[in-house]
């Protein structure tokens, strides 16, 4: 089993356009990034969600990017992107996420790992099957401090 060259580039690619699309609030960009409705695996967003379907998934991205949104102001960042083989058609990416606070100003806001993230090659290319985010605790303690802050 091999994978070539320019798979790896475009799964590496399909990771930096799903936080490009979200940063941009780019809901049919963010979309563009997962198999369709029909293959769709689901999207675990730990405390954000779990979406099952392709409704849910469209439904809570265009909230999460819309106004008000926790993605507002925000920059995402994928860092040591590791890709595991599975077929030639099939592989699990595990990458962390750092978040990033841009339109105050700048600090890391959030953490988190994206485990075994699902992802198939498809005929419009590489595209996530099903993902689950493990946002780290911090992140939690973080936002107790600013509600408390606020109050």
């Amino acid at each position: 089993m091999n994978i070539t060259t320019q798979d790896l580039l475009e799964i590496q690619n399909l990771v930096t356009s799903y936080f490009v699309a979200t940063d941009n609030k780019d809901v049919d960009g963010f979309m563009n990034c997962w198999v369709s409705p029909e293959e769709f695996g689901g999207y675990d967003s730990g405390a954000f969600g779990n979406m099952k379907t392709w409704e849910e998934l469209r439904a809570f991205e265009a909230h999460h990017v819309g106004e008000g949104g926790d993605a507002n102001g925000k920059r995402h960042q994928a860092t040591n992107l590791v890709i595991h083989l599975i077929s030639e058609t099939e592989v699990k990416v595990t990458h962390d996420m750092l978040v990033f606070e841009v339109a105050q100003i700048p600090y890391l806001v959030a953490t988190g790992r994206y485990n075994d993230s699902l992802v198939v090659k498809t005929a419009k290319g590489w595209k996530f099957k099903w993902r689950k985010l493990d946002v780290d605790s911090g992140f939690f303690k973080l936002m107790e401090k600013w509600q408390a802050g606020q109050q």
